[in-house]
């Protein structure tokens, strides 16, 4: 057992997916500046109660809901947001152009220090495909939860496959279903639920993804991110009622 661990461990630390990083990389495109959003998500959890949190990427970052990057911006389904988690008092801590390492980074440095939410859904690691293998890209999302896990305990964890990408099944796809499965089959401890979201975003027995869904090889439209809430709902329920 003591030998698996330190394996473990050594396989985190040489896996670039893992390393916590700063995301350099939209504020030198003049995208937005993503250590004033990591500085304005410590100053919201300073005066807000969230019971409700959800860690990603830019998917997760143009769903809706507070704190934004963008002056006058309210992402691109605020309305579906506010209906479905405005009642739990959500928090939005996706970031444009994330990977694993640094959604690591921003958990480590305070996005989730002194919170107790009901519970955390995580979605990540679409950006990492073009950027690492397979295994490496299961290695960053596991740590992620792990990383949330230390953070948050009493947390009920929602963990959501990565959503089907590009029109056809191609290289990145194949990619990302082999993630997929594996998340799929590791042992998660308690409190920690895994979504595969592919049967909410391809059609009936096919490969192919509900186009309407998605605004180009991975984003969502409005209807994309109607199915996403769906999707989770019964689980939110669920935690909510206990």
């Amino acid at each position: 057992m003591i030998a698996a661990i330190l394996a473990a461990n050594v396989i985190m630390q040489t896996n670039p997916a893992c390393i916590p990083a700063i995301n350099e990389g939209p504020t030198k495109a003049g995208d937005y500046d993503w250590m004033a959003r990591h500085q304005a998500v410590l100053d919201w959890n300073k005066t807000h109660k969230s019971d409700l949190v959800f860690i990603g990427d830019s998917i997760t970052h143009g769903f809706g809901g507070d704190p934004q990057a963008y002056p006058k911006w309210r992402g691109n389904a605020p309305d579906i947001w506010d209906k479905y988690f405005g009642p739990r008092n959500p928090v939005n801590l996706g970031f444009d152009w994330d990977q694993t390492q640094h959604v690591l980074w921003r958990i480590q440095n305070g996005e989730l220090d002194g919170l107790s939410p009901k519970a955390i859904v995580i979605f990540i690691g679409t950006n990492n495909t073009g950027h690492h293998t397979s295994e490496q890209m299961y290695g960053g999302i596991v740590a992620v939860v792990d990383a949330t896990r230390a953070k948050c305990p009493s947390a009920e964890i929602v963990l959501l496959s990565i959503f089907p990408r590009d029109a056809e099944v191609t290289e990145n796809r194949k990619k990302n279903d082999r993630v997929n499965e594996a998340l799929a089959k590791h042992r998660w401890g308690e409190k920690i639920k895994f979504i595969d979201m592919n049967p909410y975003f391809l059609l009936p027995e096919s490969q192919k993804r509900k186009e309407e869904c998605f605004s180009d090889y991975c984003h969502l439209t409005k209807a994309g991110y109607q199915v996403w809430a769906d999707a989770i709902e019964p689980t939110l329920k669920e935690i909510w009622s206990k």
